[in-house]
Parts: structure tokens; sequence; C-alpha cells
């Protein structure tokens, strides 16, 4: 007889107690404990903070985030490594995690399963993100997905470059400085 999962709703998911060093995200109603991650994973994640805010500053309409809660429904739960969301949503005095998808959700992929990496591009997408990079450490590349259903490969010989962050543009050998 196999396991079997008990889904629950974000609100409920919302209630569970923290554990220190873990990391949860709720998917179709599952909570999904996400590992550890390691150094190139963070050292990316740092070069990326230190290429996308000075965008961010001169173009105030989106904020940086890492590691921002987003609740895209009753069932979903995310955790983008970094996502930038509207200046317009953000509400002074708002508490709890932001609501819907990011503008820009960025997962930089570590031990994620291509199937769980998959559903979480396609519920971004499908709840509001004009587009998702996922961020390859080991591949030294960079996968754009577009609301439109398109999606670019940018390697180390490219400029990294996005409708959605519009005048931004960054060698994506960068992104992998020190890993």
């Amino acid at each position: 007889m196999g396991a079997t999962t008990t889904l629950i709703t974000v609100e409920e998911f919302l209630k569970l107690p923290e554990v220190e060093g873990e990391r949860l995200e709720l998917i179709n109603g599952e909570v999904i404990c996400m590992p550890l991650s390691g150094q190139p994973h963070e050292v990316t994640k740092s070069n990326l903070i230190m290429l996308l805010a000075p965008w961010a500053v001169m173009n105030p309409g989106l904020r940086l985030f890492c590691e921002a809660a987003c609740q895209l429904d009753e069932a979903h739960c995310l955790i983008p490594d970094l996502s930038l969301i509207s200046s317009s949503r953000i509400v002074p005095g708002s508490r709890g995690v932001f609501q819907g998808a990011p503008e820009l959700a960025i997962e930089i992929v570590s031990s994620e399963t291509a199937e769980r990496l998959e559903d979480k591009i396609e519920l971004y997408l499908s709840h509001g993100s004009k587009s998702v990079w996922v961020v390859y450490p080991n591949k030294r590349t960079v996968r754009v997905f577009y609301i439109d259903g398109g999606a670019k490969l940018f390697g180390n010989g490219q400029p990294l470059v996005d409708p959605a962050l519009p005048g931004f543009s960054i060698p994506t050998s960068a992104i992998f400085d020190g890993v």
C-alpha cells in the first residue's frame, strides 16, 4: 500500500510552524520541503541581486525581493529564489504573503526535479508572471520563459535581455562569476 498525502490549503499552510533551516512551498495542496542550497546556488543568487538591484533602483516600478512567498491561489504558495514585484502591489501596513505571482520569477536550479520545475514555471506564468528565469549554475545558462509560451536560452557569450525588464541587459557570464 502506498503512502497518502493530505492536501491542505494556503491558509492552513501559512499556519504551519516554521522550522529553522527549512523552506517550504505549497504545490497542488502538497507541502514540499526545499533542500538547503549550496555555494553555487547562493553565489549565483548573490550575483543576480547585485546585477538586478541597480536596474531596479533606476526603474522603481518594480521591487526586487529574495525568497518572498507568493500565494498564487488556494492550493499554491511558491517562494522563488528572486522576484520582481510591481511597486503598485506593495501596500504599506499589509500583512502576510504577496498575493499573486511576481511579474518576474527567478528560480536557480540546484536540486529540484525537472517535473517540479516545469510545474512551477507553468504556475507562475498562468498566474500572471510576465516571464520566468530558470538559472542553471552548472551549465552556466539561463532559460527565460515568456507569457506567450516562448522560451529563449542564454549562454555565456550572450547578453541576457528580457522584455519584462525594459533596458536591462547584462552579460550572462556575469551571473556565474565565482561559481
